[in-house]
């Protein structure tokens, strides 16, 4: 299937939001939404989706360590509640309990010092990769699936 995808990386204070193009291949940031005021966030991520012509919507799910929901991915629960009531394409959640680690690694590793980083970097990063996990797992599913056809025949 293809067409856009969106992900998004939901903090208490900033969303990061990362798209691919239709075919899937390439992922890029978009930009950061303010989480507050919600009904402002809602409306900027319906326009993002709309504008984006996305498919589908990939949201972190921030799990604890242990796999398990805390407070932070019931806030991100709800939120995706609200979220569903003003996008019209599926939303899907996936473990994202590295991300930001990872965004924070990728930063440092390119010279980016934390006082000069601009605003949200890590939630654009974080939702990227977000997103290329998704793309990455579905290509993978995609190449068995065809490679366990090819075994077959």
């Amino acid at each position: 299937m293809n067409g856009r995808v969106i992900a998004l990386d939901i903090g208490e204070r900033r969303i990061g939001v990362a798209a691919c193009d239709p075919l899937r291949i390439t992922v890029r940031p978009v930009g950061v939404v303010q989480a507050a005021p919600r009904e402002r966030a809602l409306a900027e991520l319906q326009r993002i989706a709309r504008d984006e012509e996305a498919v589908l919507i990939i949201v972190g799910l921030p799990l604890t360590l242990r796999g398990e929901e805390g407070l932070q991915a019931r806030r991100v629960l709800e939120f995706v509640e609200s979220l569903r009531g003003v996008v019209d394409v599926p939303i899907e959640l996936r473990d994202e309990r590295y991300t930001s680690a990872e965004a924070e690694r990728i930063i440092a590793e390119r010279g980016g010092k934390r006082k000069k980083r601009k605003v949200g970097e890590v939630d654009e990063i974080a939702a990227t990769l977000i997103l290329q996990d998704y793309l990455n797992e579905h290509q993978f599913r995609r190449v068995r699936s065809v490679e366990d056809g090819w075994d077959a025949m």
